[in-house]
């Protein structure tokens, strides 16, 4: 049995990270509870510009746009969302899995784009590695998604990718986070959730449009596809931080069960050593009486 001031020691080692693991727990907590309030706040804007996106690919069968046609180049872009800090279970190593396993799956040439600095460290040997954002993105706003948008955007009109997919972590609620890998170039209308088919345009689904239709699609595309990074980055950053929640807190839980068999083991370990103090009085007294 190990003595009594060493298990006291790693007690106390013990009990100093306890007091970190909940404190990042706590901050966690504010941080998931900051993120879904901007989550809801933007969760209406979204679904209506979703929803005015769709009812307008329908209406209109002819709308022309380079963001919505599939160019001839024959690269495939990839944005993995990732973070800069770690400590959030299997976060990193999930996303980064899911983004080795989705390049060697594809025949054509993979162009990686990475936010978050875990992305960055894992791929930067990788000879796909395009661009990389780190430290950006640790309260996300829309600026974030229109620096990123507009880069992916531009990349993608000037015919250097065909696709443009994006591997992140989908919120739905604070037990709940789900994977994504999902293509968002070249824009398409995205079906209801339990839609199959999607109908034919009705009377009305027809819009006069002023000054033109073409000016107005553009701008309202490029709004659109801005939003949909944005909601993106939301559900990822509000995803890992959930994560990170729930590692902190069962690592709190585990240090404070550590904490009690250790002091069950320092309790045992001193009596003993006082059971050998009183012998060894004992032994010394009766020999000092034989004398």
């Amino acid at each position: 049995m190990p003595k009594a001031r060493e298990v006291k020691s790693r007690i106390a080692n013990i009990s100093d990270i306890k007091q970190i693991t909940k404190a990042m727990n706590a901050i966690a907590m504010a941080k998931v509870t900051s993120l879904k309030k901007k989550i809801s706040n933007a969760r209406p804007y979204y679904n209506s510009l979703t929803e005015k996106k769709r009812t307008l690919l329908r209406s209109s069968e002819e709308v022309k746009h380079p963001l919505l046609e599939r160019n001839g180049s024959d690269v495939i872009g990839c944005l993995s969302l990732n973070s800069d800090r770690g400590l959030a279970g299997n976060y990193t190593i999930d996303i980064n899995r899911s983004t080795r396993d989705f390049i060697n799956s594809k025949d054509q040439t993979v162009t990686l784009f990475t936010v978050g600095d875990k992305g960055e460290r894992y791929f930067r040997s990788w000879g796909q590695m395009e661009k990389s954002w780190v430290d950006f993105y640790t309260n996300p706003e829309f600026r974030h998604a229109e620096e990123i948008g507009s880069e992916m955007a531009e990349r993608f009109s000037r015919g250097e990718m065909s696709e443009l997919w994006v591997i992140y972590m989908k919120f739905y609620s604070d037990l709940k986070q789900e994977l994504t890998i999902e293509k968002i170039l070249p824009m398409a209308v995205e079906p209801k959730e339990g839609e199959e088919d999607i109908p034919s345009a009705s009377a009305s689904d027809e819009y006069l449009y002023e000054p033109e239709e073409e000016e107005i699609l553009d701008k309202f595309l490029i709004s659109a596809f801005y939003e949909k990074i944005y909601w993106i980055l939301l559900n990822t950053k509000t995803s890992e931080h959930a994560i990170r929640r729930r590692a902190m807190r069962d690592a709190t839980d585990n240090a404070s069960e550590l904490i009690d068999e250790l002091t069950i083991a320092y309790n045992k370990a001193r009596q003993q050593q006082i059971t050998r103090e009183i012998a060894d009085i004992i032994g010394g007294a009766e020999a000092l009486r034989g004398k």
